[in-house]
């Protein structure tokens, strides 16, 4: 009996000394809305905080090439899961900073997102935690190095399928129009096809038997985005590629274009 209390008693002690299991690590998730990218192209990122993280301060980094990608003015949301936060932008890089007297215990938020304009087909963002403590009551917890190690990553981006040729003018008179061309980068699956929509009825459009290409001509002033939207022939959709276009059509522009029209001065524009 002595002897199977003894071992009772050991095993007890064994298990006393064993450390507790910690917390699994809180990571940072960063997604971003494409890989595929062409010129003109906008990247947004977005940074996730997880559930019951016990994370106090953080700050994070994001890091990209100057050569591809540029920030979009005043594109960078703080979404309030901190109750100190702020950023900052240099050249190439944006750094993220937020506190808070009581933990991140909830569900998992966005904390904070930004959009980047490809400058070309080809480039590389990188983010990374450069400080993040952990609370415990009134007892801080400096875990920066498991933080980043669960969270740092690199997205490559390569060139997509469509390209939108840059056009000659992107403003039209009244009557007047031009042909867009969304160029392919790369052989495109058989069988798939280009779409094109455009954001409201400024322009008439025509689309060519080679889905490549549509024709606008002004009718109505102001603004219109048009989308060349590349779809599988399984209706997936493999990339898009937009231009804005501003149709110059107020009362004076369509005198003018009324009498052009009627001399047959009007141009459409063959880009």
């Amino acid at each position: 009996m002595k002897k199977v209390l003894s071992v009772f008693l050991a095993a007890l002690m064994l298990f006393a000394m064993v450390p507790a299991v910690c917390a699994a690590t809180p990571a940072i998730t960063t997604t971003v809305n494409k890989t595929s990218v062409s010129a003109g192209d906008i990247v947004t990122l977005t940074a996730k905080v997880p559930s019951n993280s016990k994370l106090c301060v953080l700050e994070y980094e994001i890091y990209y090439d100057t050569s591809a990608f540029q920030m979009v003015s005043n594109s960078g949301s703080c979404k309030g899961v901190f109750s100190s936060e702020s950023y900052n932008s240099s050249s190439g890089k944006i750094k993220y900073t937020g506190s808070t007297a009581t933990v991140i215990s909830n569900s998992s938020q966005t904390f904070f997102t930004v959009q980047l304009k490809a400058l070309k087909s080809s480039g590389t963002i990188s983010v990374a935690v450069v400080e993040a403590y952990t609370a415990n009551g009134t007892s801080e917890t400096d875990v920066t190095s498991a933080v980043n190690s669960a969270s740092a990553k690199t997205f490559t981006f390569t060139a997509g399928y469509l390209e939108m040729r840059a056009p000659s003018t992107t403003t039209i008179r009244y009557k007047d129009g031009i042909v867009l061309h969304a160029d392919e980068l790369k052989t495109r699956p058989a069988n798939s096809r280009i779409e094109w929509t455009a954001s409201n009825g400024n322009f008439k459009t025509t689309t060519s038997s080679d889905d490549n290409i549509l024709t606008i001509v002004s009718n109505s002033n102001g603004d219109t985005v048009f989308t060349a939207t590349l779809y599988s022939s399984s209706n997936v959709k493999l990339d898009s590629v937009t231009i804005t276009m501003t149709s110059k059509a107020g009362f004076f522009d369509k005198i003018g274009g009324f009498f052009r029209s009627l001399f047959g001065m009007t141009t459409i524009h063959a880009e």
